[in-house]
């Protein structure tokens, strides 16, 4: 049985952790229980890389309806399934050059879900989050996506730097935003099959993640500030990639057919 935004119950959480485990943010589990179906639970749920958190019984009560038998576990779930990362992970959607999200430890749910507004605007075909130590499809981000969170696709990787080399295997060019790169986000070819990866709003893009992106490219400013928000970042490059692919593919078709 679901109650907003948590399963409980163990054959509850059991079913979602079977058919669905992309869903479950976190497991929070009775301290001391233990029995057949828990330890079946704590070993799929380690499979699939899930946090469990061990809490005292009471403070279970706070996730479940007055009254309600929790039987000692409760699943913390997305309010939005999660898609299949190799689904998004394609060099071309159809015969367009895919255009990917990457994101490394947004944790601001408001800057994920000002990100996935933009992306649904531009027609991405999708955005991969870490699994941990990153905002996930809360409802607080599908308030600040204004619906897009819907259409959006949006996967879990555990490896965000090993998923950013299979992408570079598959041909897919993958930029990372970078102010001290030293070549412009306008110097970078978008028309090609892309996966544009933004790093936190602090620290910016991890060390490992920068090394695996193909090309680094920054946004040139004159002000004083030295960065922009994450969001902000993501649709600066975001609506260049689109710019080129929309306007100058256009161009260049009239140009080499004319009336």
């Amino acid at each position: 049985m679901e109650e907003t935004g948590y399963v409980y119950g163990r054959r509850a959480v059991m079913e979602v952790l079977t058919s669905s485990p992309e869903r479950i943010n976190k497991i929070f589990l009775a301290e001391g229980d233990h029995g057949r179906i828990i330890s079946e639970i704590r070993e799929l749920a380690k499979q699939h890389h899930i946090v469990l958190k061990f809490v005292p019984r009471r403070a279970l009560e706070k996730y479940v309806p007055h009254g309600s038998a929790h039987q000692g576990i409760v699943a913390s779930v997305a309010p939005v399934e999660y898609a299949d990362p190799e689904g998004i992970m394609q060099p071309f959607k159809g015969t367009t050059p895919a255009l990917i999200v990457v994101l490394d430890e947004i944790s601001d749910p408001q800057n994920l879900g000002a990100i996935l507004r933009t992306a649904e605007a531009v027609g991405v075909s999708g955005v991969l989050i870490p699994r941990h130590r990153s905002a996930g499809l809360t409802p607080v981000v599908a308030k600040h996506s204004a619906g897009a969170s819907q259409y959006v696709p949006v996967a879990r990787v555990t490896n965000l730097a090993q998923t950013i080399d299979a992408l570079n295997e598959s041909e897919v060019s993958t930029v990372g935003a970078a102010g001290d790169a030293e070549k412009t986000l306008y110097e970078m070819d978008f028309a090609v099959p892309t996966a544009i990866v933004i790093g936190s709003e602090g620290a910016g893009l991890r060390p490992l993640v920068r090394r695996q992106c193909s090309e680094l490219a920054r946004i040139p400013m004159v002000g004083k500030i030295e960065s922009l928000n994450a969001s902000v970042a993501a649709a600066v490059f975001l609506y260049e990639a689109f710019r080129q692919r929309r306007f100058t593919s256009s161009s260049r078709s009239s140009t080499s057919n004319p009336p």
